[in-house]
């Protein structure tokens, strides 16, 4: 049948049949990628193994469709698609009204105080209980390190600044707070508030429940300032501040402070279409900042920023002006990451490097994006029974692929091209060794050497997806004229993202006070202790060691034992060595490794380990008792070693 002007119409059941067809081809993409999908809906068990059977499915439905439509075929139609916008310039043509009055508008002090309010109540609906337990961790490793770190910056920088890097674990090493992330940034901003008395702990919860407010608000700023849609941004800043990656990664203190990312994009932005040298080094300032509060998103995102920045800078015919505004950002980062970067490369002298094969342990299949967190209230049961890597539950949720997917629907402009293949580029790299991207960084990118956990480049994932979902919303509502339906869209998609996010996860609680056996090295000059038992087995080397560091921020003695993202080879022969203690071989190692002193704990040991091994310390006439102290009905006793 033709319209009034001599096409053909297309009826409303051929164009389903279309989309049904192109989903089922995307299907069978995904179920080749991934491998297969298995899962249980509503009792009933769903398993499609092989993209075979989707593909033979979507070419059943194109025959019918074309049997008994003669008008435009499927392949015509998608021909017929505008996919690039005319003007290169108008990056983002078509998403905004151009009866939107506030489509250029600023952003004013009321939105970003209702922004932030939104996100304050709902990170801690979000995150309850951590807001009335303040002192409460998702568990007593990496969160008790972080601590550890918080404090060891605010007690060394008045003291020593010089020798900030070489911490008081692993002695005789130095630079030891360079075997792990260094956490520079959160240190510094951290240390007034522990220097006035605030316990490392609560400024530990606080800044991670901080980083969830931040994020938001950053990504508001963002999208506001690229789509002009207040409703877009909203809806934007509740997917990127409860992304659910980020409750995955929720006891990695440094993985939360992804906040840097949506700003930088906004700084390139403007530095790109601007060219201006003051918004080239406002870039850098930013990335270098994300790369001072977390080393693993500060590397992944500049690798990120090169194929966006391609793109944005190809499109904006501005190439002259934008490169040297870019240049200068990336030697103004240089710089500012310089003072952190050599203590790390120095630190490799005792780690040495990664070691691809940890790499490959640490690389997901791409089974793991359908893999939910466990925890998670609406997809845990669904999703979060399958086969699960180390930090390998990836799924982004459906509402932000939907909405992406919606972003990424020709006409494309320049920006959402960019964001695609930034998509495309973190997707490769969260790999790891089952990709392209990050073997190649590995092998020619020395910084790249250092990082063993490929997975956490979903963060970028995330990011990406974000961003293209508020493009998808400012183009869903860029049409409704009354401001307050479009307002209602962005609250139902809002609450759509709050669903998705909930999760529950149980909270530990740090230990009040350090046990009374510390006190006699309260106040002492430094000297070395080895602390026993050691770490239980290789499963689990944070057990005990956290919580001696813990308990060296009362006191601040150096350790020979430790707890980090890497280890030296003179832990290891510690560990094995005082397995056996006080045996000749054991004492004779801590002694070639410089402790003075060795505190025994009976709660760790067992009452009947810990009577046997005191008993033949007390015979040895190398082995001085010097103190013995009850904590919770057990004792503690401080050794001498005598020369």
């Amino acid at each position: 049948m033709a319209d009034s002007s001599g096409s053909t119409r297309v009826p409303l059941w051929v164009t389903v049949a279309d989309i049904v067809t192109v989903a089922l081809l995307a299907g069978a993409c995904v179920v080749a990628l991934v491998g297969g999908v298995r899962t249980t809906i509503a009792g009933f068990f769903i398993s499609v193994t092989s993209p075979i059977r989707l593909l033979l499915l979507a070419a059943v439905i194109a025959a019918i469709r074309h049997a008994a439509f003669r008008g435009p075929r499927l392949d015509s139609r998608i021909a017929a698609i505008r996919w690039i916008e005319r003007s290169p310039l108008n990056w983002d043509r078509g998403l905004c009204s151009s009866t939107e009055p506030q489509a250029r508008s600023p952003v004013t002090k009321r939105e970003v105080a209702f922004v932030t309010i939104t996100l304050v109540v709902l990170t801690v609906v979000l995150t309850y209980p951590q807001v009335v337990h303040l002192d409460g961790v998702a568990d007593l490793g990496d969160p008790v390190f972080s601590i550890w770190r918080l404090a060891w910056i605010a007690h060394q920088l008045p003291r020593d600044p010089l020798h900030l890097f070489d911490a008081n674990i692993f002695y005789p090493h130095r630079f030891t707070l360079a075997f792990s992330d260094s956490m520079l940034l959160p240190g510094l901003v951290a240390a007034p508030f522990i220097w006035l008395g605030i316990a490392p702990v609560t400024l530990h919860t606080l800044f991670l429940l901080g980083s969830f407010v931040l994020a938001g608000i950053c990504m508001y700023l963002f999208v506001r300032s690229t789509t002009g849609q207040a409703p877009a941004a909203m809806v934007a800043a509740v997917a990127f501040a409860f992304y659910p990656y980020r409750f995955e990664q929720y006891s990695h203190f440094e993985q939360l402070f992804s906040f840097w990312m949506p700003l930088g994009l906004w700084a390139l932005h403007r530095a790109v279409t601007r060219g201006r040298l003051v918004d080239g080094l406002l870039t850098g300032a930013i990335v270098a900042a994300q790369f001072l509060s977390g080393m693993y998103l500060g590397a992944f995102f500049v690798a990120y920023l090169v194929p966006v920045w391609a793109v944005l800078i190809v499109g904006s015919r501005r190439l002259g002006t934008s490169l040297r505004a870019s240049v200068a950002g990336a030697i103004l980062a240089t710089l500012l990451v310089m003072p952190v970067a050599v203590p790390h490369l120095l630190a490799r002298q005792s780690i040495g490097e990664r070691s691809f094969s940890e790499v490959d342990y640490f690389s997901p299949g791409p089974a793991a994006y359908l893999v939910a967190s466990e925890g998670s209230l609406p997809y845990g049961r669904l999703l979060g029974s399958g086969p699960r890597g180390p930090e390998g539950s990836l799924f982004p949720g459906l509402l932000v692929v939907v909405l992406a997917g919606c972003a990424l629907w020709p006409p494309l402009s320049i920006s959402r091209i960019a964001y695609g293949l930034g998509l495309l580029f973190a997707f490769d790299a969260s790999l790891g060794s089952h990709g392209a991207v990050f073997p190649f960084m590995y092998w020619h990118v020395l910084p790249f050497r250092a990082f063993r956990v490929p997975s956490r480049f979903s963060a970028l994932v995330g990011l990406s997806l974000v961003v293209l979902a508020s493009y998808g919303v400012a183009r869903l509502t860029s049409h409704i004229r009354r401001a307050s339906l479009r307002y209602g869209v962005a609250v139902v998609l809002a609450a759509g993202f709050i669903f998705e996010a909930w999760s529950s996860r149980p909270l530990e609680q740090v230990w009040p006070h350090a046990p009374a056996i510390y006190q006699w090295f309260k106040g002492r000059s430094p000297s070395v202790i080895a602390e026993l038992p050691a770490a239980f087995d290789e499963a689990h080397l944070w057990k005990p060691e956290t919580a001696y560091m813990y308990f060296s921020t009362f006191h601040w003695q150096r350790l020979l034992n430790g707890y980090s993202g890497a280890f030296p080879q003179s832990y290891y022969s510690f560990r094995r060595a005082t397995a056996s203690f006080p045996d000749d071989s054991s004492v004779r190692t801590l002694r070639e490794q410089g402790a003075e002193y060795v505190v025994l704990h009976e709660d760790l040991y067992g009452r009947s380990r810990y009577g046997e091994i005191v008993a033949q310390a007390d015979r040895r006439a190398d082995l001085h008792e010097i103190v013995r102290a009850m904590s919770g009905g057990y004792e503690a006793r401080v050794y001498r070693l005598v020369k």
